[in-house]
């Protein structure tokens, strides 16, 4: 079992939380479906086709891309930047 994490645009209450898990379960290949309505994600664990996901979102309002991981990290400097170190 894998795990697709999708940005979902569109979602701005309890309701379309309901609107978007309800579209995904049904799906074959969908095994758990997550939808953290404050971060506009979705969760799909299961073997699903992540273009049939997106497309089945798309064609209920509420158009998704897979969800890109967080960037990394700056460089952390060190010493006080006069060359001392």
């Amino acid at each position: 079992m894998t795990s697709i994490e999708l940005k979902v645009s569109g979602m701005t209450c309890g309701a379309c939380v309901r609107h978007v898990t309800a579209a995904l379960q049904p799906l074959a290949g969908v095994e758990r479906v997550e939808v953290d309505l404050a971060a506009g994600l979705a969760r799909i664990d299961g073997t699903a086709d992540s273009a049939m996901l997106i497309a089945t979102l798309d064609k209920a309002g509420y158009p998704a891309q897979i969800a890109t991981g967080s960037p990394a990290p700056a460089a952390r400097k060190t010493g006080c930047g006069c060359g001392c170190n």
